[in-house]
């Protein structure tokens, strides 16, 4: 490598310091990509700094002929408490990856889970990403040599993902994940130096102000200046090289906000030339439903920016693809599953080839033996390929059902299938009398269909022995506002239809008490 070389490569790791990183967009402008103009320019800053790194030929060379180069991922789950507000589960973040690599695949390009996902709790994270408070966080979480991925609510400002140009690392908004990944695909071709295709344009609105008009040959002033991009691709006019995104490859576009496909725009360039964007091109502002692809010169871009960073050579301990949906060993459907009065139970199935770790899921059932996964008992990522699981029966009642299911994976292959759920009965103790257990594995309450709308609010209760007690709904200022005194549950399931026509809109607490003790579940009256 040149001299050259090495000192554009070193700079292109320096710090980004100039700009600050504005993602308070508007809240009319929803589910947008949150880099600022000051940021996007340092990201074509890098592309065209790359572009000194490598010849023409050799990007394609890279772009075109290179084995399958595997990207580490650190990825950050935020919560906002301790009892998990707002943090994503684990099978979304498994289904974006999947969706990420499916994208990349033709570049061979893939992603992989390095080590295991971080879980952190983060009440600014949770609340507003976009503060300066919160993107300090996220910085300190970064784990070096690798792709970090910041996954939050930011409850009062969800308006964007978005790429950190000073942190290099990528915020991603939890309502914006999907199986299809065009958000994530989007925001990581920012990370691999891609510019939007409407380069320049962001935050103005092209047809509004110059709709049925040629633009002028210069937009806006000072540093921010820019030449639009003009629609011929070849000849003395085209200027497509250098502005805009960089790329020839990318039709002219001045759209910078989200729009549905087919997009004809009555602006035109500087030359009178009418545009007609690529709403497939995934760099472009197009609906999720539209973006399939980036272009050969994109591709280009993004191997030469892989070539660039000092992570090129990592690998998984597994690369092989996981295709094979486990079977279930214990407990198989309608069994029983050990003893609530131990402290765990034990989960099995069959080892699936390739696969590396699980993703296991188990919930509470409604009445009747469905699954209720508004019940969750466990969720969540089992890191080792030993085929079973030690459940905790904390939160298990003797005689109620549960369903589970799993799905295999490796740290890069996540696509697999689930496999069908199966219930089991958590079994009463062998040596234990049921009475002598604490409440809350002899009885299990939930409200249904919570919050409340109707004028009865349904009480499902499920008591392992016929047992007598009591249910009473309190007020949030802790006023007694409905008594039902002395019950008679008789052994198994039970609905209690409480007459709720009243209350007023609001937060109650139900508390069923029983001679073993009590339980309370939250109520939300809503209409």
């Amino acid at each position: 490598m040149t001299v050259k070389k090495l000192l554009l490569l070193f700079t292109l790791f320096i710090p980004f310091l100039s700009f600050s990183q504005n993602t308070n967009n508007s809240a009319s402008t929803p589910f947008n990509c949150g880099i600022s103009a000051e940021s996007a320019a340092l990201v074509k800053e890098r592309l065209m700094a790359n572009r000194d790194l490598f010849s023409r030929q050799e990007l394609e060379d890279m772009a075109n002929s290179r084995t399958t180069t595997y990207i580490p991922v650190s990825i950050h789950n935020v919560a906002g408490d301790a009892s998990g507000l707002g943090k994503t589960d684990e099978s979304t973040i498994l289904a974006f990856l999947c969706g990420l690599n499916a994208i990349y695949s033709d570049q061979n390009v893939q992603f992989y889970i390095h080590n295991s996902i971080n879980n952190h709790i983060n009440n600014y994270i949770y609340t507003n990403a976009g503060t300066s408070t919160a993107r300090t966080y996220m910085i300190s979480y970064k784990v070096g040599g690798t792709l970090n991925l910041v996954i939050g609510a930011s409850s009062t400002n969800q308006v964007a993902s978005w790429y950190d140009t000073q942190g290099d690392f990528i915020f991603l908004l939890k309502t914006m994940l999907t199986s299809s990944a065009k958000t994530e695909a989007h925001e990581i071709g920012h990370f691999f130096t891609l510019p939007h295709t409407f380069y320049g344009w962001e935050g103005l609105d092209a047809e509004s102000t110059y709709g049925g008009q040629n633009v002028p040959n210069t937009i806006g002033s000072g540093w921010s200046a820019f030449s639009p991009e003009k629609v011929p691709r070849s000849g003395g006019q085209s200027n497509c090289n250098q502005a805009a995104d960089g790329f020839c490859d990318t039709e002219a576009d001045y759209y910078s906000d989200r729009t549905n496909c087919p997009y004809n725009p009555s602006v035109k360039d500087p030359n009178g030339f009418s545009l007609d964007p690529d709403e497939s091109n995934i760099m472009s502002y197009a609906s999720d439903q539209c973006v399939t692809q980036f272009s050969p010169q994109q591709k280009s871009a993004i191997a030469a920016d892989i070539a660039s960073r000092t992570w090129v050579s990592s690998s998984p301990n597994g690369t092989a693809d996981v295709t094979g949906v486990a079977s279930v060993i214990s407990p198989l459907n309608g069994n029983q599953l050990g003893s609530v009065s131990n402290s765990t139970v034990r989960l099995q199935w069959s080892p699936v080839t390739n696969a590396t770790m699980y993703y296991l899921e188990v919930y509470g059932t409604y009445f009747f033996g469905t699954v209720n996964t508004s019940v969750v008992i466990f969720k969540g990522i089992v890191y080792n390929n030993t085929g079973y699981f030690n459940l905790p029966t904390t939160d298990l009642v003797a005689g109620s059902k549960y369903g589970w299911r799993i799905k295999a994976l490796n740290a890069t292959s996540t696509c697999a299938g689930y496999t069908p759920y199966s219930i089991f009965e958590a079994a009463a103790s062998t040596t234990t009398d049921i009475n002598d257990l604490p409440i809350e594995k002899q009885m299990k309450f939930t409200v249904n269909d919570n919050p409340v709308s109707g004028s009865f609010i349904p009480l499902e209760i499920y008591s392992a022995v016929d047992v007598v007690g009591s249910v009473r709904i309190y007020s949030m200022d802790g006023r007694e506002v409905i008594a039902m005194t002395k019950q008679n549950f008789s052994q198994g399931e039970s609905i209690i239809q409480v007459p709720a026509s009243e209350l007023s809109n609001g937060i109650y607490v139900a508390v069923l008490a029983t001679e073993s003790g009590h339980l309370q579940q939250k109520i939300i009256i809503q209409r």
